[in-house]
């Protein structure tokens, strides 16, 4: 029995879809390359300005303490929330207390939360612990307000792992604790990679939260970017080249880290859909 071959209708929607997708990373990348004058002329064409890579070069010395600064925000950020999230969906997956289920539902109720409802009064109570333009006013935030969504896919899945392999670890004179961290820890490794890679994505391109904590002279690579001037020694180079040329150094990590660890990821999201 041959299967059948997809229609021409298909492989054409498929082919529109690439395309609609890459069209956008070529546009930023290509105008990376050239200068104000070029880009005015041309937006579409590719060329170069002289010298080759000049935008980067001007970028990245824009951009270069605001990169080191995000990595060391969501580099803990992520940690933070990870390990927090791993040891309550422990608590809520494994362990019998009081008000366990109704403490869950808790949690799960933040999700149904709206972001921005909660905005005002964070930067309130960011303010008043005077974490003002302090990494920890971003740090903390982010720990706090991704828990939710971490806890649940991570009680899922250990809740999933069948119970004969926690009865045979307990039988053995294994605690909690060692089951924790040599059972279900090196079993959730593409769950915690999974986790990780959504939340440094989002908290990597983040604007709203650290344009409100830190100052613009000292925030992060989103709120640069944003703010990014052409030198006054360059009159041949617009704010829009220099953005392109920041945006695509800044997507390097993020693309690099996907690809690096994307046997990980499709493994984390194809266990997290069956067991969800």
């Amino acid at each position: 029995m041959t299967a059948k071959r997809p229609s021409v209708m298909l492989n054409t929607v498929l082919v529109i879809l690439v395309i609609l997708s890459i069209f956008p990373i070529f546009f930023m990348i290509s105008n990376a390359f050239k200068d104000g004058v070029q880009t005015a002329a041309n937006p579409f064409s590719i060329q170069f300005a002289k010298p080759f890579g000049s935008n980067f070069l001007l970028a990245w010395q824009v951009l270069s303490p605001a990169f080191f600064r995000t990595v060391v925000i969501v580099l803990i950020s992520v940690l933070g929330i990870v390990a927090l999230a791993m040891l309550s969906a422990y608590s809520f997956g494994r362990l019998d207390f009081p008000g366990k289920k109704m403490l869950f539902n808790i949690v799960f109720g933040l999700l149904l939360i709206p972001g921005f409802l909660t905005l005002i009064p964070l930067f309130l109570e960011i303010k008043n612990l005077g974490l003002l333009n302090s990494k920890w006013g971003l740090i903390l935030p982010y720990i706090a307000g991704n828990q939710a969504f971490a806890i649940f896919v991570f009680r899922t899945f250990i809740q999933s792992l069948p119970g004969e392999l926690f009865e045979a670890a307990y039988i053995d004179g294994a605690s909690d604790i060692q089951i924790f961290t040599k059972v279900v820890i090196p079993l959730s490794v593409p769950i915690m990679v999974t986790i990780a890679l959504l939340n440094i994505n989002g908290l990597w391109g983040d604007y709203v939260l650290p344009s409100l904590i830190l100052d613009p002279n000292h925030s992060t690579v989103a709120v640069t970017i944003a703010n990014f001037q052409p030198p006054q020694d360059a009159p041949n180079i617009n704010a829009g080249n220099m953005q392109d040329a920041a945006f695509t150094v800044s997507s390097i990590p993020i693309a690099a880290l996907f690809l690096f660890l994307m046997r990980y990821f499709v493994s984390g999201i194809t266990n997290g859909a069956i067991k969800m």
